[in-house]
């Protein structure tokens, strides 16, 4: 095992801080390029805030979900593509922590600031059987946020389906960047900087080792091995806590573009000559605006302050979670579009990051785990008493 290392709450915030400054200037490029330039991923591991929630035997701080909300909303305040990349590559770290102990080795021994992308979004054409000693793919998989830069990525594979769709098993999986290859399929008006591209595997064997049972840890927190790490921090639902890295930036992005409105109202003056800060119904709008996100934060800190309490989550309380996650992203989303509706045509020229931040938080909360008619319909049935469907809440 590796040398344990120490970083403050309060270290990492200041670091994310720093790194925001670095990155800002990269905005532009950020869009060019349609996925992070390697200087901002390297910024991420330079920094040592890759290791925020890795386990401390493995060389990690196994820092809580606070320090990764909050870390996520400063580097999304000043670009939101790249928040949403750095709170992903994290939370990532946090989720190979309930794979086996030889699977962790095989990351983590060889390199403790290993990147991993994820995608669970498996073609339906895709070809995955069991296979003596674990599983047989072909395929494609999409939407892998930042993945041209990763290590390895963590998959959802479907196995053995029936002729009626249904999987014999359904699992995650780890596999390294010399078995699978991207495709550069993100061509989107939103989230450019993501990177969010395509992934083909072709006849790729999967050892049962570096595989997971997805359903029992979607809703019971179960790993593969808990003999490993044993920190409740690793014993939480997957979708419980691994939607507060998208969230996160949600939020980081929708306060970086009010912080952005707010400050340009202050000395812009309208057509007629007058301060815009003087109109009524800008002020009014300021107000309404900041009441949103803050009432969008205090819901965030309070998923949070669950997730390290080291309680236990079970089904009612991980929907609770999750529509809260849900809520949160219908309120930023909502505060960002009333910002460019107040904002004037001029929010609309391409050299304006105003339209890059609302672009950016439309796309972003259009995320299918952060829809709030899905999600509210099973916490509404949790709430009156209603059997879930299966099928909606087997891996969710």
């Amino acid at each position: 095992m590796l040398d344990q290392l120490t970083l403050t709450h309060e270290e990492a915030v200041e670091r994310a801080k720093n790194l925001a400054t670095q990155i800002k200037p990269r905005f532009k490029i950020t869009e060019e390029l349609r996925h992070q330039p390697q200087e901002t991923i390297q910024d991420f591991i330079d920094s040592g805030l890759i290791r925020t929630v890795v386990p401390k035997r493995w060389g990690g701080y196994e820092l809580g979900f606070n320090t990764l909300f909050r870390t996520g909303v400063e580097v999304a305040k000043a670009d939101p593509s790249a928040g949403w990349v750095y709170t992903l590559l994290l939370v990532h770290t946090w989720m190979l922590a309930y794979f086996s102990e030889e699977a962790q080795r095989d990351v983590w021994e060889v390199n403790p600031d290993a990147t991993i992308a994820t995608t669970f979004n498996p073609f339906s054409k895709n070809e995955m059987f069991s296979a003596e000693g674990g599983y047989q793919l072909s395929g494609q998989w999409g939407f892998s946020s930042g993945v041209d830069h990763c290590d390895w990525v963590l998959i959802q594979g479907n196995i053995d389906l029936n002729q009626d769709g249904e999987a014999k098993e359904i699992v995650a999986m780890l596999v390294p960047k010399s078995d699978f290859k991207i495709q550069k399929t993100w061509k989107t008006i939103a989230q450019r900087g993501t990177g969010s591209n395509t992934i083909l595997l072709e006849n790729v064997f999967i050892p049962k080792y570096r595989t997971i049972d997805l359903v029992a840890w979607c809703q019971r927190g179960e790993g593969s091995d808990k003999r490993t790490n044993t920190s409740f921090l690793y014993s939480h639902p997957l979708f419980a806590g691994m939607l507060s890295c998208l969230v996160s930036t949600i939020l980081g992005a929708s306060i970086g573009a009010y912080e952005l409105w707010r400050d340009s109202i202050k000395n812009k003056v309208s057509l007629t000559s007058t301060k815009v800060a003087d109109y009524t119904h800008q002020q009014i709008r300021v107000a309404e605006v900041s009441a949103s996100l803050a009432a969008a934060e205090a819901l965030m800190e309070k998923i949070v302050e669950r997730l390290d309490s080291g309680d236990p989550i079970d089904t009612y309380e991980k929907l609770r979670i999750r529509r809260n996650y849900a809520y949160i992203t219908k309120l930023c989303n909502k505060a960002v579009r009333m910002i460019v509706d107040s904002s004037g045509a001029g929010s609309m020229y391409e050299s304006s990051p105003l339209q890059r931040y609302w672009r950016d938080v439309q796309g972003s909360s259009m995320h299918f785990t952060l829809n709030m008619d899905w999600v509210g319909e099973m916490f509404g049935k949790a709430e009156l008493g209603i059997s879930l469907n299966p099928k909606d809440t087997l891996i969710s």
